[in-house]
């Protein structure tokens, strides 16, 4: 009903079947910071320009509005072409050609906690190449919190940096759907809640002197755990470990197996509706397979380099199923101290890139 609704309404705002947009996912699910309150909508708009010939149009604005039952304004905010440095340039996929779909992602991705939001409006603008605007889109936007049901704790232990997580700027995030290659791999972004956790020394170093070898890494070989009690229901422990500055995943592997990415992993089935992703493990290392029961914390693998990989990382991710493709979804996590902190928190906690944490 969602995608009807969204569709409807661009085919009014710019006339019959000129632009089409879609939400991915198609559920906008709002992690939010237990501590803070603040909200984090991390979704993607994919616009379609149905010509099948004519001009290319460019995004010239985004305009975000929200409002209360009885049509109060609460909330607007916009990025558009004013100025010597517009905003929209910071906006990467611009063009929309004929018979193309592009992706844009959401720039307002951040919502204040004080505010009773329960769905955004956004209007998409595009000009020709005079730079006149002349046609839009609108979309309407429902939002619902998401409570993480699994008690998670991190998957590795010591000092952890999160190398790079789910931010507005990480690449886990910017998983273009709309490429012609990976839009016909992938239905979703499972990692678009991700995480590559590393561990650091006290200067936040992931490695000892100039990192020419695995081995030097401080990931390299710890234990990697279960941050939840479940069933394996996958799992892949023979792909080769890369050399440090020596990594090479054809495109030809990724596309006869886009798991391959992952390399060594498994996959946890939590049983209620989540499911656990840990990636990149060492080769032969697996201590569980298909079908084993784990216990939270329980050791299931050890770190190591393999799939698509550029640094010695834990690579982890909650997810909706077990396909490689699901939906991906925000995870908190207990017994976290953050840097700083001398004790560990009571509830659950968010993290995402550049923090500095450890498990207790």
């Amino acid at each position: 009903m969602l995608l009807l609704a969204l569709l409807i309404q661009a085919a009014a705002a710019s006339g019959p079947a000129a632009l089409a947009v879609r939400l991915a996912p198609d559920t906008a699910l709002i992690e939010r910071d237990p501590a803070s309150g603040v909200g984090y909508a991390n979704f993607d708009f994919l616009v379609t320009h149905n010509a099948s010939t004519g001009s290319s149009l460019e995004l010239a604005s985004v305009v975000m509005t929200a409002h209360d039952a009885a049509g109060v304004l609460l909330l607007r905010r916009f990025c558009d072409g004013s100025g010597l440095s517009p905003c929209i340039r910071t906006v990467p996929d611009r063009t929309l050609d004929p018979g193309v779909t592009t992706i844009v992602y959401n720039p307002f991705h951040e919502l204040p906690p004080h505010l009773p939001l329960r769905e955004l409006r956004y209007v998409l603008s595009f000009a020709d190449t005079a730079g006149t605007v002349v046609d839009s889109v609108t979309a309407t936007v429902p939002l619902r919190d998401y409570a993480t049901r699994t008690e998670l704790v991190l998957p590795l232990r010591g000092r952890v940096l999160v190398f790079d997580g789910h931010d507005f700027y990480a690449h886990h995030r910017r998983w273009n759907l709309a490429h012609p290659v990976v839009g016909k791999l992938f239905r979703h972004n499972s990692g678009r809640y991700a995480y590559d956790l590393s561990i650091v020394d006290s200067t936040g170093r992931m490695y000892r002197g100039d990192g020419a070898r695995n081995e030097d890494w401080y990931s390299w070989n710890a234990p990697v755990l279960a941050p939840g009690a479940g069933t394996v229901v996958a799992a892949e422990s023979g792909e080769a470990d890369w050399e440090v500055g020596r990594t090479s995943l054809p495109d030809s592997v990724v596309l006869a197996r886009p798991l391959a990415l992952f390399g060594n992993y498994i996959v946890i089935d939590h049983g209620n509706g989540e499911f656990s992703l840990l990636a990149h493990m060492q080769r032969g290392s697996l201590t569980v397979r298909k079908g084993d029961r784990v216990r939270q914390s329980q050791q299931v693998g050890r770190v190591g380099f393999s799939g698509s990989v550029y640094t010695v990382h834990t690579h982890y991710q909650l997810q909706r199923g077990p396909e490689y493709d699901a939906d991906g979804l925000p995870s908190t996590f207990v017994r976290v101290v953050r840097e700083g902190s001398r004790t560990a928190g009571t509830g659950r906690v968010r993290i995402d890139s550049g923090d500095v944490v450890e498990s207790r």
